[in-house]
């Protein structure tokens, strides 16, 4: 999630939290810790990868094509 998505996110405008980096600098770093922990790298995603990558190629190739065709389905509904 890029800042201008996590701002929208949070409710706050992208200044605000540029400001927060010069006049609170502990908030600032509490809520990019938080980015960076929760939402840019969830903590299942290295699980997830750890296990991903002991299948063969056929079988990420395979996962893969199923993952797209649930989104893409999802998004018919």
């Amino acid at each position: 999630m890029n800042v201008k998505e996590f701002c929208n996110f949070l409710n706050i405008s992208e200044p605000t939290i540029y400001n927060w980096r010069t006049d609170k600098p502990n908030l600032y770093k509490i809520v990019m810790e938080y980015k960076k922990e929760k939402i840019d790298n969830p903590d299942n995603l290295s699980e997830i990868l750890k296990y991903f990558n002991k299948l063969s190629e056929k079988e990420k190739e395979f996962y893969l094509a199923d993952i797209k065709a649930r989104i893409l389905k999802k998004e018919l509904e």
